[in-house]
Parts: structure tokens; C-alpha cells; sequence
């Protein structure tokens, strides 16, 4: 049943083509997926290990700087089409400059407008899927988006590699604009939950377990509903059915800084920077060191990182599990057992058959340990957004919170693009791959700690 006679006209009107199909759960998530994906496009591979570090840290400061102002502007308008088709145009844009480019500089300009087509592509992609699912499935959910990224992540040295070496420059543009083309389909054929909602009954669009989201449609009747009401008196009490009320705004504290004072949120920050750190530390210095020891070309040095892109494929599983057992520790799991082999990966010290294939399996290691943090943190993230505002109805006003939250997570990623990078390339520059992958382990331990000391639950195995 509609919620007032404007929606009963709108779900009396003719629904557009395959309403069903382009609102579906599968379909929005592949969506999403696509777009996460694309972002961690195909670079070649540079012989100059300060040169790749800092393409990587420029990618990331974009990031960085654009997630906040994406997440806060995500959080005060249903409308997230127009920000996600105003990301695409970005991503084209970087594209045709990636191709065109014949001086570092506009190289770099090419990076820097990829890092903000991918603030807007994470945070709202990430809030969208929040809005699209219900809470009992979000882990699974979570786990196949960031899934994606963390495999485009992996795989584009992979995909970039075997173009470059067997067509040249060109053909590592020719795969961007592809994917970048098939991206802008699915985002034109997809239609938001909320869209879809003016067609059809508002209960056939919401989660059977419950509204969960930044502005599903029922929390967006309430909130129309709310700025219609008469502003309360100081001796009125707050709403019976706990609506947040728009007119106690007056002494609440910047959203941002309400979830910078949650400890369970900076921990999931904090895992999923060591989580990107890693990556993004193999992506910056492993094709040189293994071209340096093994005199590999772009292809060779693009395989080796399968052994990381196919165990990341598992991330839906791992989801899953977190929704069964809970998140925090899974990801406290992950971050400790990616120690050893990271590791161990300084045996790997001289050109030999056996070092190859300890080089690949030490990798897979390192691939399925690590995708253990991914999921889990983003669903305690979402998790901990939820008590708050369970605990506090008025404490991130009638946006809610989640873009914002998602904006922080992909703040911590973007810095973890810089960090790892630089910081790894520095390390096997001034001293030599084993001080770097020792450091690598220790600091993977050290995503543990703030989850075990933030856990208020028992360890459930």
C-alpha cells in the first residue's frame, strides 16, 4: 500500500522497461561492482620505482580530499544518479588524457581525476548498496563490492602488463575506454530502489528484515512528513515513533566528528587501511623487484599477481561467514595471519625455479589471508552507524550517516594508496626487500589490536 495519493498516482503510471530486472538486488550490486571496479584501472608498468610509487600516491590523494565532500553531499540528497553519472564524465575525462598523454604531467593529471571520479564511485556505491539490502546480508554483500575492487586492484598490473606487452600503450587505453563504455550502460539501465518504489508498493522494494539505508523511501516519506509538521515547543517530548526531529539541530555536533569519536569505527578504518596498504605496496614495488631478480618483462611481472587476484575472489564467501559469526573477528583473524607469509616473502632473495614458485605460493598466502579483513570491516562499519543511530535518534540528523561513514572508509583507503606505495618503495630503495616485507608483516599484525581491544563480545570459535 502507497503512502499518500502522490505515490498512488506514480505507481498507477506504466513502469518503465524490465522495472524488476534493472532494480533487482543482483543487479544493482553488479552495478556497483562494475563501477569499483573501473576505477582500479590498467596503468603500464614503469621501470622507475619513485616514478610508480608516486603515480600511485596522487591517485590516492584525489581520494582522499574528494571522498568527505562526497560523502557529506551524498548524506543530504536521495538522488544519488546524478553524482554517480557526474563520477563517469570524471572517469572519461581521466581516460582520454591516460591515452592522449606524451608528458608526465598530464599523466599525472590523468591520475589525479581518476582519484576523484573514485571518491564518488566508493561512496556512493557503497551507500547505494547500504540502501538496497537489509542488515542480515550486508557482510555478503559488502564482501562482493569491495570484492571488486580489491581484485581490480590486484589484477589491473595483471590485464595492464599483458596489453602493454603485446600491443603497446595504446591497447592498455583501448581496455580502459571498453570497460569504461560498458560502465556507462549499466549505470544508465540501472534504476535505484527508490526510483523504482514510484511504480510498485513501497513493502515490495524494502528488505524483508527490515528499512536499512541513508534514504529509503519510508525514511524519506518520514522525513517530508516531519519538515510538514509544526516545530515542537521546548516542553514537547521527542516523537513516540523516535523520527529524528530536523528542528534539534542547535547543539549537535558535525556528524564527521561523531563517528571520528567511535572507537569500533576506527578500528574498521584502520583494517581496512592496513588491508589497501598491502596491496597497494605489492602494486608499487613487486613488478620491479621481480623484473630486477628474475628479469621478467611487463607480462611475466603482470601473472605473478593472479596469485593475489584469485584468492580475492573469495570475498562474497568470506562475507558470508561474517554475517554468520560476526565481523570483527574474521578481520582480527586476517590481520594476523597475513604476518607470516608476508614475512617469509624475504626468502625469496636470488633467481631460481624453486624461489619462483615459493615467490607464488608465499602470494596465494597473502591472498587469503588478506581478503579475510575486507568484507568484515565494512559490515561492523555499517554495524556500528546502525547502533549509533539506534542509541541516539538525533545523532546524525534525518541524512543519517552511512555515506559519511563510507566516506571515511574510503578515506583510509586513498591514504593507504599513498602510504603503501611510498613507504614500501622507500624501504626496498634505501634498505632492500627484506626490511620491506618484514615491515609489511609487522604491520599487518598490527591491524589486530584495535579490534581486539574495541571487542566487547566473546570469540566465537
Amino acid at each position: 500500500m502507497v503512502h499518500d495519493p502522490e505515490r498512488a498516482v506514480g505507481a498507477n503510471k506504466k513502469s518503465p522497461w524490465l522495472l524488476e530486472f534493472r532494480s533487482s538486488n543482483g543487479f544493482i550490486l553488479a552495478t556497483v561492482c562494475l563501477a569499483i571496479g573501473t576505477v582500479r584501472r590498467c596503468l603500464p608498468l614503469r621501470r622507475v620505482q619513485w616514478w610508480n610509487s608516486f603515480i600511485f600516491a596522487v591517485f590516492g590523494a584525489a581520494i582522499l580530499i574528494g571522498s568527505p565532500i562526497c560523502g557529506w553531499a551524498a548524506d543530504r540528497t536521495s538522488n544519488r544518479s546524478v553524482t554517480f553519472y557526474t563520477g563517469l564524465l570524471i572517469l572519461a575525462a581521466a581516460t582520454v588524457l591516460f591515452g592522449l598523454a606524451k608528458a608526465s604531467w598530464v599523466l599525472l593529471i590523468s591520475r589525479l581525476l581518476q582519484g576523484l571520479s573514485a571518491a564518488i564511485t566508493y561512496t556512493v556505491g557503497l551507500a547505494l548498496l547500504v540502501d538496497t539490502v537489509g542488515r542480515d546480508n550486508i557482510g555478503q554483500w559488502m564482501g562482493t563490492a569491495l570484492s571488486s575492487s580489491s581484485f581490480g586492484l590486484i589484477v589491473s598490473p595483471f590485464l595492464g602488463g599483458i596489453a602493454y606487452a603485446k600491443a603497446g600503450y595504446m591497447a592498455v587505453f583501448g581496455m580502459a575506454m571498453g570497460l569504461i563504455i560498458f560502465d556507462i550502460v549499466m549505470r544508465l539501465i540501472m534504476i535505484e530502489k527508490k526510483t523504482a518504489a514510484k511504480y510498485t508498493d513501497v513493502k515490495d522494494m524494502t528488505p524483508a528484515n527490515g528499512v536499512y539505508g541513508t534514504f529509503t523511501t519510508e525514511q524519506e516519506v518520514r522525513n517530508e512528513q516531519t519538515n510538514n509538521a509544526t516545530p515542537p515547543t521546548e516542553s514537547q517530548d521527542v516523537p513516540s515513533d523516535g523520527q529524528k526531529d530536523p528542528h534539534r539541530k542547535k547543539g549537535r555536533m558535525p556528524t564527521i566528528l561523531v563517528l571520528l569519536g567511535m572507537p569500533r569505527l576506527l578500528a574498521a578504518i584502520y583494517g581496512i587501511f592496513v588491508n589497501v596498504s598491502i596491496l597497494a605496496a605489492f602494486d608499487g614495488v613487486l613488478p620491479i623487484y621481480v623484473k630486477r631478480l628474475f628479469g621478467w618483462n611487463s607480462l611475466n611481472a603482470g601473472l605473478i599477481f593472479l596469485c593475489l587476484a584469485i584468492p580475492a575472489l573469495t570475498g562474497p564467501l568470506v562475507g558470508k561467514l561474517s554475517d554468520r559469526a560476526g565481523p570483527r573477528w574474521i578481520a582480527v583473524a586476517g590481520c594476523a595471519l597475513s604476518a607470516p607469509p608476508l614475512v617469509l616473502l624475504r626468502l625469496v632473495a636470488h633467481d631460481s625455479m624453486d624461489q619462483k614458485i615459493l615467490l607464488c605460493a608465499l602470494l596465494v598466502c597473502c591472498g587469503f589471508t588478506l581478503i579475510l579483513i575486507v568484507s568484515p570491516v565494512a559490515a561492523d562499519l555499517s554495524a556500528v552507524v546502525e547502533e549509533k543511530e539506534k542509541a541516539d535518534s538525533d545523532a546524525f540528523g534525518p541524512g543519517g550517516a552511512y555515506a559519511q561513514a563510507f566516506a571515511l572508509f574510503n578515506c583510509s583507503m586513498a591514504a593507504a594508496t599513498i602510504f603503501g606505495p611510498v613507504v614500501a618503495g622507500a624501504l626496498v630503495e634505501r634498505y632492500d626487500w627484506g626490511v620491506m616485507t618484514a615491515a609489511m608483516g609487522i604491520f599487518a599484525f598490527s591491524g589486530a589490536i584495535p579490534a581486539v581491544s574495541t571487542s566487547r563480545t566473546v570469540i566465537p570459535f
